[in-house]
């Protein structure tokens, strides 16, 4: 990925990604602890310096961890409630912020076994042309009006 990357940049990569096997294709169930993994391992030469992870449930109710033993450590938390838990990335579309990657949750809860799906999204928010954030959210219309702020610079 390039080092000073545009929204339409990042998304471009994303896709590029996606189709050499570096990121698995879109619609492929993926456990979610390696879809974490990686992540990191592909954002990490973009990342800024700050990065921070932010799970974001509803309006106002957001968790934030640092770097990526924050994103680690959030998903953790976050799977906890699941016996299983898989990520599928539906598509990668470009907003003023950066890129934002809809997804979908698919598990089956540790208590009660009971299986659901939830439509949800994953903003990678650029700040002088890095990743600065890294933001999931259960809500993707929310994850995209959030996204269609600009980047930030300081």
């Amino acid at each position: 990925m390039d080092e000073h990357l545009t929204p339409a940049g990042l998304v471009a990569a994303l896709h590029a990604a996606m189709h050499h096997g570096e990121m698995p294709p879109a619609g492929t169930a993926v456990p979610a602890a390696r879809a974490v993994e990686q992540l990191a391992e592909g954002l990490a030469p973009v990342v800024g310096p700050d990065l921070v992870c932010v799970m974001v449930g509803a309006p106002g109710v957001t968790t934030t961890f640092d770097g990526f033993d924050g994103l680690r450590r959030a998903w953790r938390d976050w799977g906890e409630t699941f016996s299983e838990l898989e990520l599928i990335v539906d598509n990668v579309v470009e907003v003023p912020a950066g890129a934002l990657v809809l997804t979908r949750q698919v598990g089956v809860t540790r208590h009660g076994g009971i299986r659901m799906a939830q439509d949800s999204a994953m903003l990678l928010r650029l700040r002088d042309g890095r990743v600065a954030a890294i933001e999931f959210h259960l809500d993707p219309e929310l994850a995209r009006r959030t996204g269609d702020e600009p980047p930030t610079h300081p």
